[in-house]
């Protein structure tokens, strides 16, 4: 597979659902488009979450009252398919944690991914680590914890699991410099989105190869928390909020923070249209400015 940069905007979903989606920086912090589906009767939206390349739960959040299993035929839902990037250097993987998705700055664009990642005990770490090896077909050897939980659900793990359909690396993946730690593909797509592994970032199949391509041995992965993603774009001010999987800010919180961010940048908040941003937390971009 080999990408082509420097097409425009680069919207690779099916283009982007099948690959991800990849756009041109040009210094903006706010990438994507507005999009929306109208669903048939047999689609659930953990269906319309693999079929499109979305996380299960962003798709969730941004479409707050949908009944994921029954939606209906006929029901229009928003795609989450435009982004605040994340605050700090655009260079190489930035994973934050609290949207469940990956960026990739490459070349002057930015690809992105949506990931899942740890659970419970196993959150998956923040901190700057870096790409040291590709894997493909790669076996999976299980450690202490991973085979302790599997023998107490009656499930007696081997030594090493070889690569094929039973191993939950996939078909791919990116060994991190963090001891223990991979960026991988799955065999069970529907965890993309949520929190299912023991502490690594899981992605889509289709994904996972095409960030093995783009991302070499050394490219820096910065992993980060950030519930609240804020912006100036076009000539107003956006909040994009998330209900965060590990730790969730309360209101009184982001809003001091808003408030900080703005007060740096000289502008003004509507303090209405954060407050109505804070209470959704849909993860969808929202103007909030005066």
């Amino acid at each position: 597979m080999h990408w082509v940069l420097g097409m425009l905007p680069l919207l690779l979903l099916a283009a982007a659902g099948a690959q991800g989606a990849a756009y041109p920086l040009d210094g903006r912090d706010v990438v994507g488009f507005t999009t929306f589906r109208t669903l048939v009767y047999e689609d659930t939206l953990a269906k319309v979450a693999e079929q499109d390349g979305i996380g299960y739960q962003e798709l969730l959040d941004a479409n707050p009252g949908i009944d994921p299993w029954l939606p209906g035929a006929g029901v229009r839902i928003e795609l989450p398919t435009r982004y605040i990037l994340p605050a700090g250097s655009r260079d190489g993987i930035v994973i934050n944690i609290a949207e469940y998705r990956l960026y990739l700055f490459l070349e002057g664009r930015v690809v992105t991914f949506p990931v899942g990642i740890g659970r419970g005990e196993f959150r998956t770490p923040v901190g700057v680590s870096r790409v040291v090896a590709h894997l493909e077909n790669p076996s999976w050897t299980p450690t202490p914890a991973a085979r302790a939980e599997h023998r107490q659900n009656g499930d007696i793990l081997p030594t090493v699991v070889p690569a094929g359909p039973d191993n939950p690396l996939g078909r791919f993946a990116l060994r991190l410099s963090l001891p223990g730690y991979y960026i991988h593909g799955t065999n069970k797509p529907f965890g993309v989105g949520q929190m299912v592994s023991m502490g690594c970032v899981r992605l889509y199949p289709p994904h996972i190869e095409a960030l093995t391509e783009l991302a070499p041995n050394g490219m820096p992965v910065r992993v980060v928390y950030e519930p609240m993603k804020l912006a100036r774009h076009d000539g107003g001010v956006y909040a994009e909020i998330h209900t965060g999987p590990y730790e969730n800010p309360s209101a009184e919180e982001l809003t001091a923070q808003a408030n900080a961010w703005a007060e740096a940048q000289g502008v003004r908040l509507d303090a209405s249209a954060l407050g109505r941003v804070l209470a959704e937390r849909t993860g969808i971009p929202v103007r909030i400015d005066k």
